[in-house]
């Protein structure tokens, strides 16, 4: 068997792995949401933190809300909008993308684009000759 046709096969078994996994395990536990949540809010008084990774007693008082609001069965777009209201889309670690944050999203993808023209456009010229 040819190797990329090997490569294929462990490939796909690992993906299908991955699926069945996925659906064995289930449901995310009131636990999971905490923690998802946890990570995806910025706390305000850190710098580029997660309130769940954040000593502060805000960032402590935050996840507290999060976790009765869990609790209460809210969703995980109620509860990042109750964020989001109080301390404005500067709350989320990674923005969403629209409105405001679409330069954040693009602007390395645009980067990384002309990164590598450049690199191309460089390597289309031919060498210079070096006599002998």
């Amino acid at each position: 068997m040819p190797a990329r046709t090997l490569a294929r096969w462990i490939v796909t078994g690992i993906l299908a792995t991955v699926v069945i996994v996925g659906f064995v395990i289930g449901d995310a536990t009131a636990e999971d949401r905490v923690a998802s949540l946890g990570a995806s809010i910025k706390c305000p008084v850190c710098q580029g933190e997660a309130i769940i990774d954040s000593p502060s007693p805000t960032a402590a008082a935050m996840m507290e809300i999060v976790e009765e609001k869990v609790a209460a069965g809210e969703t995980d777009q109620q509860i990042v909008a109750y964020f989001q209201a109080r301390f404005g889309d500067g709350i989320y670690l990674d923005p969403p993308f629209a409105g405001k944050t679409l330069l954040v999203w693009l602007l390395p993808v645009f980067a990384v684009g002309a990164g590598v023209w450049m690199i191309l456009s460089r390597r289309r010229k031919p060498l210079p000759k070096v006599p002998a």
